[in-house]
């Protein structure tokens, strides 16, 4: 299908794929609350993301205000439309959120379709009272608190479904990033952690006044081998040795959550919802939270990270007793730190690759979406504005010097 230039709703010079209109608002709203037929009143299309706040796909939302036919009341809802792996989404996550007594943890499926392009149609958080926060400050301890609660739960679920649905997790969830079933958006994502380690080596090198360079030169003989280290940390066998598998969010950082808040007490943070499990990646605990770990925390919060851990822990086997989980003993917090430490590369990788453009500075000089930080004119200031930003390097230099204590840059 091609593309159309709507400029309605505010979406100047936008363009919106053709699927994306009323026609899919009353599937969604069919399919999703079960109804037999709909009218469709008044269909609002608007943007749901700025540029540079979602690196992998556009997003849009769908103001609907329609007539259920069978009782002919007028109501009206909010929809958003992108395009995802239908399987997480329409068969997974709501069948945790069953095993959990109704936790929420993703946005309601309405409507998944194949053709003519893939494409989810959710119900729309932010008229939830979800939101998104400021991810180039960082998360303080409370709101990584809650992440840590719910991705724990989540984690347990996972290992309770994996009695009854296992072979579904091990078909569906067992490429990482490097499914070469996306061999384009692999190769994308290859680009942007080897130019950005190279940013960081040539930063570190010419502007890292008193930094040891013993350890720059160590990063320097990662370099060719970083992408197979990488490979390698994510293809372990955690079973082989005891280890134990969940199924991982994939892409657990700021931008992938939302957070709702006490309405009486705006600074009271109540829940958080997960967005974008495109990558979710049936494996080791440690991926989600290593990578949760590097790219969420604020300066001060980094401090706590043990407290966080063992939050983390409480929160997975307190619901893994309340699931009454017995296809093995419970794993225990040795046994979660030691899959931290197995996937302790993924962190390096995230505090190299991912973490600088997380902490991004917005700036009028460019738009850092995604094409911008694989290729093309932009690319390498985008990577410029990112390694010497002050709060990245107030992060990366102690902690390349934790890294480099713990061998993890020796080849």
């Amino acid at each position: 299908m091609g593309e159309r230039t709507d400029t309605i709703a505010g979406l100047h010079d936008i363009a919106v794929p053709e699927y994306i209109d009323e026609r899919l608002a009353a599937k969604a709203l069919v399919n999703g609350l079960g109804l037999q037929s709909v009218r469709i009143v008044e269909c609002k299309i608007t943007r749901a993301t700025a540029n540079g706040d979602n690196y992998m796909s556009d997003v849009f939302r769908l103001a609907v205000r329609y007539v259920a036919e069978q009782s002919g009341d007028e109501r009206t809802i909010s929809l958003v439309a992108y395009t995802k792996e239908a399987t997480m989404f329409r068969d997974v996550v709501p069948a945790l959120s069953e095993l959990t007594g109704g936790m929420f943890f993703a946005a309601r499926c309405f409507y998944a379709s194949d053709l003519p392009e893939r494409l989810l149609v959710f119900e729309d958080l932010k008229a939830l009272g979800y939101v998104t926060v400021n991810r180039q400050a960082g998360l303080d301890f409370e709101h990584c608190a809650l992440v840590m609660r719910k991705i724990g739960q989540f984690h347990a679920a996972s290992m309770r479904f994996a009695e009854q649905r296992l072979e579904l997790l091990q078909r569906q969830f067992h490429f990482n990033m490097f499914n070469p079933d996306h061999g384009e958006a692999s190769g994308q994502l290859r680009t942007i952690f080897e130019k950005g380690l190279e940013a960081l080596i040539a930063v570190a090198r010419e502007r890292w006044d008193g930094f040891d360079q013993t350890i720059v030169q160590k990063l320097e003989r990662l370099a060719p081998v970083y992408i197979d280290r990488l490979r390698a940390c994510l293809e372990q066998d955690c079973e082989a040795d005891g280890g134990y598998r969940v199924l991982n969010h994939g892409d657990l950082w700021s931008n992938n959550m939302l957070f709702r808040y006490d309405p009486t007490e705006p600074a009271t943070v109540q829940d958080v919802a997960f967005v974008d499990l495109q990558i979710s990646f049936y494996s080791s605990p440690g991926v989600d939270l290593n990578y949760v770990l590097a790219t969420c925390p604020n300066y001060d919060t980094r401090a706590r990270l043990d407290e966080l851990i063992e939050l983390y822990y409480a929160s997975f086997r307190d619901t893994l007793e309340q699931l009454q989980y017995t296809a093995r003993p419970i794993p225990s917090l040795a046994d979660v730190r030691r899959e931290i430490r197995r996937m302790e590369f993924y962190a390096l990788v995230s505090v190299v690759s991912v973490l600088p453009i997380v902490v991004m500075d917005h700036t009028d000089e460019l738009v850092a979406n995604f094409e911008n930080l694989i290729d093309g004119k932009d690319a390498a200031r985008a990577r410029d504005i990112q390694y010497n930003g002050v709060n990245y390097q107030r992060i990366v230099r102690p902690m390349l010097i934790e890294f480099n204590q713990r061998k993890m840059l020796d080849i």
